[in-house]
């Protein structure tokens, strides 16, 4: 004891790292998790999860997020669902159930526990042998990229696991591969899973080796529990052996189960007894001659009367199921079977090997059941013996595949691998389901005569040895927080309920095979998920409410006046009873409260207006604004979409009256005409003005605009338009006729068609026209130009930049100033300076090419200087008449073109002719063209 403490205090000082709290690292390496190849991906849903268990599964996976054991992840091709435990506590731990996706297809690692031959001859020559429990021992392991196999489903999304997780087939035999590699090189020490057993010749050995172990821990950043550490035990016990200084022998628990049971009270008790026995009855010799006098007492009219000679038959028999005869020792190259049963009074468990020559018991294993266990369902019952064989047995069970065998036929679906964990379940069987994912076995059912544990079960051992298991806290504390009674009362109501009472009785002692009454039917197709809870009935996380207590249950569902659905999903989280969503869709509907507050109706199909294939049949009117202090009178064309729109000063009937008048003097009158109940159009003054001219004036109903919604939408775009104005800062009546021409031009959705054509069967010309260009009409007009040249022989007169000039002066003075040109503006257009500083803008036929001796003559004279400028020619011959004609303008197609800018449609220059030509006088008028038609 002292050098157990001094140990403690040496190992909190010198290696604190060691048993620091918090998650560890491994840091020698990541490992993997390899799944077969051409592996199919198993993608399943999260489960659904009750509103009182939402909040404690979020917190547990932030705290998992914030450990560095789960990021969250946006996809994943696998995904596994989890199970939310209640731990003792009353947080949750999230648990993942591989064995539905995973462990299907996983290449489990087989990496070999140690043998009992082995492990002896490592800690061989010790004297006293000390435990190290590794904290949270999978999870100290990182995996690496395999760890995408790991990814969970939850009802926040996809997690992965960044650890080497619980659950995972392959994490034993990993875990023993690492942990095996560290201390293979230390003497005498030992190492099953996440125990370590060391041992040492001397006190001073073994602390050396201790030491030597903790150093190895905290070079790899490995931890430990400190809580679950033992130093110098004088014994410890290993697969059914109790090793010591003395040696090793067998471990009396094996066969404390058999030689503590009491004597049977009662026939049936008897029967069990003998079941078992006759089970192993092949490797007991002359067992009916022992069994006689038991025999006896299961004789028709014989009373049951226990004597001495019974008792003797009793104990010899005992003696002969755990004598080496019948036992033997474990041996991993066997098959492993464990069977368990339960009874009203206690657990059993027996482990057995199935060898050549039949079935042969390891061990034997019972207890009594607790006052609170004997309160639990049946099918609990005998899943908590499955949970005690299995926690009894670890040893023999964990890292190895072997055959669990219950006679309980539910148990083979819930803790099987064909179907998930039920989410009705009971809390504590979703707990042991979870527990159980970390073995690997094949779960078998038994008929309970043959079941060799069922004697165990009903005569257990007399002491208590609760063996790991707590008080659980269920799923009641989470529902009594919600409802507005206690479980007290649920407990005394169900109790004195005439439907509860029986549903009770058969939960804990059994159900009838079939079931007839149509009051118990409900109940009985759940009958493997029910189980009692502090007196109450519970289905998995919800409770069941008795009859007099519904309508107060009722009562505090509705308190919050939600809608029926979400009223429904409350209830879902916390009670149940048959036909609940009815009564809570009748406490719902009949609540005045929500009638007088309740929503419109679901709204109706769209029901189209019926389309007119004439235009101008039917308008859709309405007003947009007051908007920035305009209003404005919107109407729309049903056929054609054509909307017009008129900024009003009023919205009174006359002045409606007056823009309508206007419309239909340019577009004719409509038949129909549609608007809502507002003031203009219901006056009668209105009325008259649409049946003097037949029009037939249409309503849409209050308050619901969607009715009139060829209006409501051109209401709509047109206030888009004001809107987008407004932000530019630009004139609204500008940017509004804008926008309707715009419209107009463009196709609609529905139609398709723009309104234009619909209406005027023409497309409106607009300032995109201009960038348009007739190719034929344009080469048409160019011949012409070039035949009209060449027929009259000219050549184009033209002025170069810096040319001397004379340009024709119309201001008071000179006729002809002198100038010079400035600049080329066109073709035909020019800048001119005069030399006295002033510009102008002259056309060729104003200006008149100046020589160098201009200075010196007259600037109206004829001189030579002043021939063969095109202006004038000289005759041909006596007689002829000298004629100038006019040069041929050039024909400009962009009449959008300012004065100045040159025409990219400019005729083409004409080489001149080799002999200047001459231009003659013609007696017949030639008319220009002036007009080119499309063909």
């Amino acid at each position: 004891m002292i050098m157990e403490v001094k140990v403690r205090r040496v190992t909190s000082s010198k290696y604190c790292e060691v048993f620091a709290d918090g998650l560890g690292r491994f840091t020698g390496g990541k490992v993997s998790v390899h799944v077969r190849p051409g592996a199919r991906p198993v993608f399943m849903r999260a489960r659904p999860l009750a509103y009182a268990l939402r909040e404690p599964v979020e917190r547990a996976l932030t705290q998992l997020q914030l450990d560095g054991i789960l990021s969250p992840v946006e996809r994943s091709d696998w995904a596994t669902p989890i199970v939310p435990v209640v731990k003792k506590d009353g947080n949750i731990r999230i648990c993942a159930d591989y064995k539905l996706t995973i462990n299907k297809v996983i290449e489990v690692d087989r990496y070999p526990l140690p043998r009992v031959e082995e492990l002896l001859l490592q800690l061989r020559g010790g004297e006293h042998f000390s435990k190290i429990d590794l904290s949270q021992a999978y999870a100290q392991f990182e995996l690496d990229d395999t760890k995408k196999y790991t990814v969970i489903n939850t009802h926040k999304g996809l997690f992965m696991y960044n650890r080497l997780v619980y659950g995972l087939s392959s994490s034993p035999g990993i875990f023993q591969r690492r942990l095996e590699q560290l201390f293979k090189d230390i003497p005498q020490v030992g190492v099953f899973l996440d125990d370590i057993i060391i041992t040492g010749a001397s006190k001073e050995a073994h602390l050396r080796n201790l030491c030597q172990v903790f150093d190895r821990l905290k070079k790899y950043g490995l931890r430990v529990k400190k809580e679950k550490c033992v130093f110098f035990a004088e014994s410890v016990s290993y697969l059914g052996h109790t090793i010591s200084k003395n040696g090793v022998h067998t471990c009396p628990d094996k066969v404390k189960a058999i030689i503590k049971t009491p004597a049977p009270t009662n026939v049936s008790e008897l029967r069990a007894f003998i079941g078992m026995v006759m089970y192993y009855g092949k490797f007991v010799k002359n067992v009916s001659t022992v069994l006689a006098p038991l025999y006896n007492l299961l004789r028709v009219g014989v009373q049951f009367s226990w004597s001495k000679e019974c008792q003797d038959a009793f104990t010899k028999v005992k003696n002969l199921l755990a004598s080496s005869d019948v036992l033997m020792h474990y041996t991993p190259e066997l098959p492993v079977i464990l069977t368990t049963d339960a009874s009203s009074v206690g657990i059993g468990a027996v482990i057995s090997h199935a060898s050549a020559h039949g079935e042969r018991p390891v061990a034997y294993a019972s207890r009594s059941l607790t006052q609170a266990e004997r309160g639990y369902s049946q099918i609990d019952r005998e899943a908590l013996a499955i949970v005690f064989g299995i926690r009894k047995f670890h040893q023999y069970l964990y890292g190895r595949k072997f055959i669990l065998r219950t006679d309980h036929k539910p148990l083979t679906y819930i803790f099987g691998n064909k179907a998930g964990i039920p989410v009705m379940a009971a809390s504590r069987l979703q707990r042991w389901a979870v527990l159980l994912a970390g073995y690997s076995y094949d779960i078998e059912y038994v008929s309970s005569s043959k079941n060799c544990a069922d004697a165990l079960s009903r005569l257990p051992c007399t002491e208590v040895n609760n063996l790991g298991v707590r008080n659980d806290n269920t799923y009641v504390n989470f529902v009594e927080d919600f409802l507005p009674i206690t479980s007290k009362d649920v407990k005394e109501a169900t109790a004195r309920d005439k439907v509860l009472s029986r549903i009770l009785t058969y939960t804990q002692s059994g159900w009838p095979t079939t079931c007839s009454d149509e009051l118990i039917q409900p109940y009985f197709r759940r009958r493997n998920e029910l189980y009692t809870e502090c007196g109450c009935l519970m289905w998995g996380y919800r409770m069941v409410v008795p009859l007099s207590l519904q309508y107060k249950v009722l009562k505090q569902l509705h308190s919050s006046h939600m809608g029926i659905v979400k009223t429904k999903s409350l209830a879902r989280s916390y009670v149940w009873w048959p036909n609940i969503d009815a009564a809570v869709e009748e406490m719902c509907k009949q609540c005045e409260t929500c009638a007088a507050e309740a929503d419109a109706p679901h709204r109706a199909p769209i029901q189209p207006w019926p389309y007119h294939t004439r235009p101008w049949t039917r308008l859709h009117v309405d007003f947009l604004g007051p908007y920035k202090g305009l209003t404005f009178f919107v109407l729309i064309d049903s056929s054609s979409k054509w909307i017009e729109v008129f900024e009003m000063k009023g919205t009174n009937a006359s002045k409606v009256i007056k823009v309508l008048r206007s419309t239909f003097a340019r577009f004719g009158l409509p038949e129909e005409l549609v608007s809502d109940q507002g003031p203009p159009f219901t006056s009668t003054e209105f009325k008259n003005f649409l049946k003097n001219n037949g029009i037939k004036q249409y309503f849409s109903p209050a308050y619901h605009p969607s009715s009139n919604g060829a209006a409501e939408n051109a209401v709509k775009l047109c206030k888009r338009a004001i809107k987008k104005a407004f932000r530019d800062q630009t004139d609204i009546d500008t940017a509004l006729q804008t926008f309707l021409l715009a419209y107009r031009n463009t196709v609609h959705g529905t139609t398709g068609e723009t309104p234009a054509m619909l209406l005027q069967r023409r497309t409106l010309r607009s300032r995109l026209d201009l960038l348009r260009s007739d190719r034929v009409i344009e080469n048409r007009v160019r011949e012409a130009q070039a035949r009209q040249v060449e027929y009259a022989g000219g050549t184009p007169r033209k002025f170069t930049e810096g040319d001397s000039i004379w340009a024709r002066e119309y201001g008071s003075g000179d006729k002809w100033v002198k100038g010079t040109v400035r600049g080329v503006d066109s073709l035909r257009r020019y800048s001119v300076v005069a030399d006295s500083g002033q510009t102008y803008k002259r056309h060729i036929d104003q200006m008149r090419r100046r020589s160098r001796f201009s200075d010196v003559t007259c600037p109206g004279g004829d001189d030579e200087s002043q021939r063969g400028e095109g202006n004038v020619v000289e005759p041909l011959s006596k007689g002829s008449e000298e004629v100038t004609l006019p040069e041929t303008e050039t024909v400009n197609t962009n009449q959008g073109e300012q004065e100045g800018v040159p025409s990219e449609h400019s005729s083409p220059k004409l080489p001149s002719p080799s002999v200047p030509p001459v231009s003659r006088y013609s007696r017949r008028t030639r008319k220009p063209v002036d007009r080119f038609r499309v063909e």
